[in-house]
């Protein structure tokens, strides 16, 4: 079952190779290994190999829309939409240039990708609205943006710039925009990108100056300055752009910075995390300080200036205090609480925190919300809701992989199980086979790898340098050889040796330190009696392991020992006195570096001088390398990288493989399977793995790991389990030499992926119909662990149905469902409906009322914060607009602005334009009440927008109160989004018109957008406008369907 690898530290490319999607799920790279983390469980799920070189990009598929289509199944194409109609697809690109695309419950590539020789620097999924196809945007080294069909694995479009670029981020209000970031400090913004062709899309280049890194320095070199570039997700066209110690927030419609504040805490920032639904993020530094800002304006100078802040909240440093050499590699936020985020580390932890009340107990994963903890005052500022008004970050969860660098790996032997009748939890049902693995740090990790997953099972502090053997020496014994090599040209050590009780943890050193030469190799007897050392240099060693005391040390004219083996089936004991004392006679093979074979018999204290055995090799054999024994069978590999099998008392001569696979080199190690009269034999090379068939002396199969050396082997039952140098630990169930893919049957998913997404919803049909709670873990496949949680939380809605359909939806991860169902309840409310508030990410869905008070703030912030003349202008324009406001009368202070615009803008102007800005403020404070200067207002503004003066024609509208007439007219030049933002903030505008207007418009003209226009005549109330979209929707091609109208039955009833 999966996984089938354990994993290790990071490889320096694995950086930002993290993502984490609203299942619940995270995928991250180490090395060139596809790890999947459950979050509810703490714990990894699947692991893929089909990269050969480190991973260094990773992205989940984007939520399913509203209306998502379902597409029949085309049996002859292994296309990503039909492995699973739920959203469980991943993209992944290693630094050789591959990307491919993973159905993770299959556990195969279902398409593969790349772009000439080049190197990919980003990769993002592209979410266009009811899509035929699947679409992905990459970045590749020779500075080509590349949009993929990955379902027909063909390139749609190419653009290649002129600058350098390096990393994209997907505007998440607007599909066709996007960011980029290039040389130095500057950004390139993207507009109008198409599914189908680049020639219509528009490029904007601006540069940012941060205030902690001059711009020229990283010009020169060609390099980008910008460590991230992140859309905010709570409200649109804002641009995070976070450099090493400074964070920049720009308002991409203006190119304008509204916020910019220098980071330092003596550590580089690594990421920075916005939260969707409120207007917050995470700040990740290097180090692993994390910290929780919240937004806050602040206004100043008679409320002239204003000014934009992210408090900080509540932070944390754990990792500070661990070691000072773990770093941050990555880091990602959880899309469905939005108050979860995860910390990958070099050495390959997952450090899980949560944001908390200060005053509350813990609560489990995807359990309490942001919406939770943080709210918006009644003047659309961000506050903490909880009591206390105090919050915390917890480390909720941590997963530990194996140590930096693992260096030995040894089963224990299947006839070492306990036979008696006591419990034990070592061999527990749960507890399968265990592997002993050693490690550069001394410590030794005992794996459960034949359980319900492979896993670590406890971790061992026995030495403090590396370890070098180790063997089984019991059931519950492990001996362990552990030294540091010598720096200085002295080939001595002091070696270290230990024999534990892996129950208790309790050690005991087998022999004293001194100056020697290092040991090479430790064998235990059958009967766990007697331990033999070998050294580099000094003589053989047999050691009595019941008293702990050396039996003898053989002459100085001993052989340099290769390898050595005791005998599984010559043995004797015998009980020699009344206390019932056994004595044990077991059989040592001992090779030579002369292909010598020597037989040592020992027997309670005597140990009997070696004999040469008469092998009667083939005359020109390669030097043996190593050796085992298992019953009558001994086989041997050669520095040739041969098998060789003598039967014992067979008169023929040894048996040997060919030469033809000779190239995989040397036979390092080889081992017999571990079950009872098999002979299948797994032999260790440089590069490779090869299982043989020993009675026909054929290979079964061979492994290989293109870039890596395997450093150890061993057998469990049939198949090898290994370890290699990028520090995994391996269990190669396939005979394919591809990896160690295997599909996840229903219970290895995780419970969040259980059920298919059509199942989902026919269960979210059912509680709806029927409200009982006892339904809830039978219809979700809920773990017990959540469910009382559950119940708890469900009952905090009280009777409010819409409200726990929402927080389900939510919980099982259907985003777009949940928003919508954020919607209709808020339409629904009878009480105080232009009082409260959404979502931030659902900002074009506010009521008029709260939708002016953010507005006002975001344009009192864009006039405190101009640069040129283009921002200005813009602002003043929203200000005409918006005239007065809640707070303040921007009518004012457009007037302020454009009398004092040479002190704001710090820029020298001209006498004609003082004369222009003293003429329109002027006019501003002007009174239009007459129908002739109304007549004559509209006169010149129709004029001036058809002469294509659009901004100036509306400003003019704007006078004498005509917002409805500027949006039509905005309108009829296409200028749909701005309209809609118009028709809320003019203060006698009739919106429901122009909103009502642009749903049709996006239903009518084949846009696909279906989906918003749902939500947009849900928002306005307008159930039988979404019941008859919705019912014109066929069967087959909504999934939602039948929820959706359930879903506005109850909002109307």
């Amino acid at each position: 079952m999966p996984p089938t690898t354990l994993t290790s530290s990071l490889h320096p490319s694995n950086r930002d190779a993290i993502a984490w999607n609203e299942k619940g799920l995270i995928a991250f790279g180490c090395h060139s290994t596809l790890v999947l983390f459950d979050t509810c469980k703490l714990e990894i799920f699947q692991t893929l190999e089909q990269h050969t070189t480190a991973i260094n990009l990773v992205c989940w598929k984007p939520p399913i829309d509203l209306l998502f289509r379902i597409k029949s199944k085309d049996v002859n194409n292994d296309n990503i939409r039909y492995c699973s109609d739920i959203n469980v697809g991943c993209a992944s690109s290693d630094i050789s240039g591959n990307i491919f695309i993973w159905d993770i419950q299959m556990g195969i590539v279902v398409a593969s990708l790349r772009y000439l020789t080049t190197n990919v620097n980003d990769l993002k999924w592209l979410n266009w609205p009811n899509s035929d196809y699947n679409l992905l945007l990459s970045i590749h080294s020779n500075s080509t943006l590349i949009l993929w069909n990955v379902d027909k694995k063909e390139r749609i479009w190419e653009h290649k710039f002129n600058v350098s670029i390096y990393k994209i981020s997907m505007d998440p209000f607007d599909q066709t925009k996007a960011a980029v970031s290039s040389i130095g400090s500057s950004l390139i913004l993207l507009e109008k990108l198409s599914s189908l062709h680049w020639s219509s899309s528009k490029i904007t280049s601006m540069s940012l100056e941060p205030r902690t890194i001059p711009n020229s320095s990283t010009k020169l070199n060609n390099s980008s300055s910008i460590i991230q570039l992140k859309y905010h997700l709570a409200y649109p066209q804002l641009l995070f752009v976070l450099f090493p110690t400074e964070i920049c927030l720009v308002e991409t419609q203006h190119c304008q910075v509204i916020f910019s504040s220098i980071i330092d805490t003596g550590s580089p920032l690594v990421q920075i995390l916005p939260c969707a639904e409120k207007d917050a993020f995470f700040l990740i530094h290097q180090n692993g300080t994390c910290s929780f800002r919240l937004a806050n304006f602040h206004f100043s100078d008679e409320k002239m200036i204003s000014e934009l802040d992210y408090e900080r909240k509540c932070s944390i440093d754990s990792m500070q205090r661990q070691s000072i050499r773990l770093r941050v590699m990555g880091a990602s936020i959880c899309p469905t609480t939005n108050s979860s985020f995860v910390l990958l580390i070099n050495s390959g932890k997952l450090l899980i925190y949560q944001l908390e009340d200060a005053r509350q107990e813990i609560e489990p994963y995807r359990i309490g919300m942001i919406n939770d903890f943080i709210e918006l005052n009644e003047e659309c500022q961000m506050r903490v809701a909880s009591k206390s008004g105090q919050l915390r970050l917890t480390q909720y969860g941590i997963y530990s992989p194996l140590s930096t660098t693992i260096t030995v790996i040894r089963m224990r032997p299947i006839d070492l199980f306990n036979t008696s009748s006591e419990p034990s939890l070592i061999f527990s049902s749960k507890i399968g086979q265990l592997a002993a693995v050693g490690s550069s740090t001394g410590i030794i990790h005992l794996i459960n790898v034949c359980g319900e997953k492979i896993c670590k099972f406890k971790d061992l502090q026995i030495h403090s340098c590396p370890v070098k053997c180790l063997e089984w020496a019991g059931p519950n014994a492990i001996v362990s050889a552990a030294y540091i090599a010598s720096l200085s040209s002295s080939n001595t050590v002091r070696n270290d040796i230990f024999i534990t009780d892996i129950q208790t943890g309790w050690k005991r050193r087998l022999r004293p330190e001194r100056e020697e030469s290092p040991i090479e190799t430790i064998r235990v007897s059958h009967y766990n009696s007697y331990l033999a050392i070998s050294f580099r240099q000094n003589p053989l060693e047999i050691w009595d392991l019941g008293t702990q005391r050396l039996l003898r040390r053989m002459n100085k004219r001993c052989p340099i020992i290769l390898d050595m083996c005791w005998s599984g089936k010559h043995h004797q004991s015998k009980i020699v006195n009344e206390s019932k004392t056994k004595i044990f006679r077991e059989n040592l093979v001992v090779l030579d570096n002369d292909n010598h074979l020597y037989h040592v018999v020992v027997k309670g204290l005597h140990v009997r001088d070696g004999k040469e055995v008469s092998t009667q090799w083939k005359s020109g054999a390669a030097f043996l390398r190593c050796m085992v024994w298992k019953d009558d069978v001994l086989a041997f590999g050669d520095s040739a990288g041969r098998i060789g099998v003598w039967v014992l008392g067979d008169k023929s001569h040894c048996r040997q493989s060919g030469l033809g696979n000779s190239t995989r080199g040397p036979v390092l190690r080889i081992v017999f399977s571990k079950l009872a009269g098999d002979f299948t034999l797994a032999a260790q090379h440089p590069t490779s793995l090869v299982i043989w068939d020993t009675e026909r002396l054929h290979t079964v199969f061979v492994l290989q790991r293109p870039g890596l050396s395997v450093i150890d082997i061993d057998m469990c039952g049939l198949t090898p389990v290994y370890i290699t140098s990028d520090g995994m630990l391996r269990y190669a169930i396939s005979d394919t030499g591809k990896g160690s893919n295997i599909s996840l049957s229903e219970s290895d998913c995780p419970f969040l992926i259980r059920s298919t997404h059509s199942n989902a919803l026919q269960n979210l049909m059912c509680y709806i119909s029927n409200f009982q709670q006892d339904l809830l873990q039978n219809l979700f496949k809920i773990d017990d662990n959540y469910y009382n949680y559950l119940l708890k939380k469900l009952e905090k809605f009280e009777q409010n149905k819409l409200l726990k359909i929402g927080f389900l939806c939510q919980f099982i991860g259907l985003l777009s469902l949940t928003n919508f169902i954020k919607i209709v309840e808020n339409a629904s409310n009878k009480d105080g409906l232009n009082d409260k508030y959404l979502s931030t990410n659902l900002l074009q869905f506010w009521s008029k009322n709260c939708f002016q008070k953010r507005m006002e703030l975001i344009v009192r912030l864009l006039l405190s914060t101009c640069k040129n003349e283009n921002h200005l202008e813009q602002a003043i324009e929203k200000c005409i607009i918006m005239k007065k406001g809640f707070s303040f009368n921007l009518n004012e202070l457009a007037i302020y602005y454009l009398l004092n615009s040479d002190k704001t803008i710090n820029n020298t102007k001209t006498k004609d334009d003082i004369k222009f800005n003293s003429f329109r403020a002027c006019l501003l404070s002007a009174n239009f009440d007459s129908e002739n200067s109304k007549c004559l207002v509209k006169l010149n503004a129709t004029n001036l927008i058809a002469s294509n003066f659009i901004s100036e024609g509306i400003q003019l509208l704007s006078l004498i109160d005509q917002g409805l007439d500027a949006c039509k007219y905005l309108i009829s030049q296409g200028l749909w989004n701005i309209a809609l933002i118009y028709s809320k903030i003019y203060p006698n505008c009739d919106f429901v018109e122009i909103y009502t207007r642009y749903a049709e418009y996006l239903i009518t003209n084949g846009l696909d957008k279906n989906s918003l226009a749902l939500m947009i005549f849900a928002s306005l109330g307008n159930w039988q406008k979404c019941k008859t979209l919705i019912e014109g929707e066929k069967e087959e091609m909504s999934a939602n369907k039948q929820l959706i109208l359930q879903i506005i039955d109850l909002a109307i009833n």
